[in-house]
């Protein structure tokens, strides 16, 4: 009788073991089936990578052809156009062998908002620079000084220390007659009229002085509120060198489409 019991305990085991093997078996074909067709689903879309490619070179052309289209001398609006138009074409050829529908609507350049991208709807209080040791040059042109917004919405300019202090601002309104500068140490008014304002060579604004043998950041506040061009040079910790600039900026969209995916991206582009 104990033997017939053993031998019964052992089938059932037996019984358990097989049935443990097909379940696992079965998870595991699931998970074969279904990673076969995932991949072959990603055949037909767009990477994440290949959009910030194409990102890229759009950002790339749009600045190589706005040096191209002044080239030492006044715009060149007709050989801008010229430029991203075959720009458009050599990428729409391209990526028609692999399959992909590749078209941009490229918008004409304007002066640029002092945002983070350039555009009004950018964000408006943002850090232009960090770990900046010295200034060398500094200046801020405004073409149309009635763009600018008043003392409720004045664009601000703060070199900020590694304490998180405000060492130096600049404060700029229009009082609907002047442009108004406010920094620490000095007040000056310009007419309303194409205004540039030397930060690093005016001595009255005493920003060499107040940053002197300190490591900071500069910020922008109310980006949206002043519309122009700024250019700034100068060294970084660790002896290295930066320069930033921006003049115009241009929002082109680009549409990419592949198999069941279409993606619509909106790029701004700042020159240079």
């Amino acid at each position: 009788m104990k033997k017939f019991d053993d031998s019964g305990q052992m089938l059932l085991l037996a019984a358990f073991a097989i049935a443990f093997m097909v379940v696992v078996s079965t998870i595991m074909l699931n998970n074969l089936i279904f990673a076969s067709n995932v991949a072959s689903e990603s055949g037909d879309e767009l990477s994440s990578f290949e959009i910030s490619n194409i990102v890229q070179l759009t950002d790339e052309a749009t600045k190589a052809a706005y040096y191209n289209a002044t080239n030492g001398g006044p715009f060149d609006d007709a050989s801008f156009s010229n430029y991203m138009n075959t720009y458009q074409q050599e990428m729409a050829t391209a990526y028609a062998y692999q399959g992909i529908l590749f078209h941009f609507d490229n918008s004409t350049l304007n002066d640029a908002y002092f945002t983070k991208n350039g555009l009004e709807s950018g964000t408006e209080d943002w850090i232009l620079i960090n770990n900046v040791e010295e200034v060398a040059n500094f200046t801020i042109e405004i073409p149309d000084p009635g763009n600018l917004g008043n003392t409720s919405n004045q664009f601000e300019i703060h070199a900020i220390n590694q304490s998180g202090s405000s060492i130096w601002y600049m404060k700029i309104h229009n009082d609907t007659t002047n442009v108004n500068v406010t920094t620490i140490d000095y007040d000056v008014s310009y007419p309303l009229a194409y205004t540039t304002i030397d930060i690093i060579g005016n001595p009255n604004f005493k920003f060499a002085t107040r940053t002197f043998n300190q490591t900071y950041r500069i910020e922008y506040i109310n980006g949206s509120s002043i519309v122009g061009l700024y250019s700034i040079t100068g060294n970084l910790t660790g002896n290295e060198t930066f320069e930033s600039e921006r003049y115009k900026v241009i929002n082109t969209t680009i549409s990419i489409a592949s198999g069941k995916n279409k993606i619509n991206v909106s790029v701004p582009v700042t020159i240079p």
